[in-house]
């Protein structure tokens, strides 16, 4: 009897033992970093669909795309020309600080077309003269139109007058002031007026008169040259000396 109840015994613990065998779960294999990132990209979907399943969504806004008007900061002292050369008339005197509107672009010349400050007129300013803002890149190619003038005569000799002051300074040199005047030229953009070959302004078309005042050595002479100008170029300088006699 004791036998026939540990057979009973054996044999019921090896059928509990064949039953956990066939039900023991299997062991789980490392996931590559593609089957995660697959893993994770199904959950959040997954996740994101069970949301959206339990509340309306907002509608977004419209998607419209703004810019900021492109303008230019003057960086100094600029004259704003009707073309790319600084033979060009004057539009406008453009003082650092300044900011304009931009209107195009002149990529081969490296200028800026812009408006002018009066509202009504364009004009051009060099890219170096200025720093762009906003959305400068959208602006469009602008080629100046060609000039139909012709090459500027120079002021002519004997239509300057030149009425002249010298006096003495505290250090021993002497001072003279120059009052330069000259008749108007027909078709000219401007005026340049150089004191011994060195520029000392430009001055735009309708200018007619220019003072001055120099240092010089007791006795010395100061020589003025005044140049005209247009679209196709420069003329030569008309000069006039100026001499202190002691």
């Amino acid at each position: 009897m004791n036998s026939r109840k540990a057979f009973l015994t054996l044999a019921g613990a090896l059928v509990l033992l064949a039953s956990a065998c066939g039900t023991a779960p299997p062991t789980p294999q490392p996931l590559t970093v593609a089957e995660a990132a697959s893993t994770l990209v199904a959950s959040t979907f997954q996740a994101a669909t069970q949301a959206a399943s339990h509340h309306t969504p907002t509608p977004l806004p419209s998607a419209t795309p703004t810019f900021a008007k492109p303008f230019l900061y003057i960086n100094g002292n600029v004259n704003c020309r009707t073309g790319t050369s600084p033979n060009f008339r004057i539009v406008a005197t453009l003082t650092a600080g300044t900011t304009v509107e931009l209107i195009g672009r002149d990529t081969p010349q490296s200028a800026w077309l812009v408006k002018a400050p009066n509202g009504t007129d364009v004009c051009w300013v060099m890219a170096q003269d200025g720093s762009p803002t906003g959305d400068f890149q959208s602006l469009p190619e602008v080629t100046p139109q060609p000039s139909t003038q012709s090459p500027p005569l120079p002021v002519a000799k004997g239509t300057i007058n030149y009425p002249f002051l010298c006096s003495y300074t505290a250090s021993g040199s002497e001072s003279v002031t120059t009052n330069l005047s000259w008749y108007a030229t027909k078709d000219a953009n401007g005026y340049r007026v150089f004191r011994n070959d060195t520029q000392i302004a430009d001055l735009p078309a309708g200018t007619t008169a220019y003072q001055d005042t120099a240092i010089i050595v007791p006795g010395g002479s100061v020589t003025y040259g005044i140049s005209v100008y247009n679209d196709v170029g420069e003329s030569a300088q008309t000069k006039i000396t100026v001499t202190c006699s002691r």
